[in-house]
């Protein structure tokens, strides 16, 4: 059973509805006005908080073109042939965080 808390001045419990988080992902496409306009159309639609991921490519993986680190033909991300490449481009930097939130 969930203990009652509050979070943002929004209780969370098993007599409440549910507190939905939006997950952003890298959907902003490296544009930071984009990523306030996600996080602005995810309030309208009724997300209580928006989930972001910041890393860099460096953070989470190898600079790497041996095999384990390709990305497969087969993918929709391709186009990135690493999988540095694609975090890379799909990062949300720190520097966006303090006016993100």
């Amino acid at each position: 059973m969930l203990k009652h808390s509050i979070f943002k001045n929004k209780s969370i419990n098993n007599d409440v509805p549910t507190y939905i988080i939006a997950e952003m992902s890298a959907n902003h496409g490296g544009d930071f006005d984009t990523a306030i306009k996600i996080i602005r159309e995810a309030k309208q639609c009724g997300a209580d908080a928006v989930k972001i991921q910041t890393y860099r490519g460096d953070t989470i993986t190898l600079n790497s073109d041996q095999e384990d680190f390709l990305i497969p033909d087969t993918s929709p991300w391709k186009e990135h042939k690493t999988l540095y490449s694609l975090y890379e481009t799909a990062s949300t930097p720190w520097e966006w965080h303090k006016e993100l939130f």
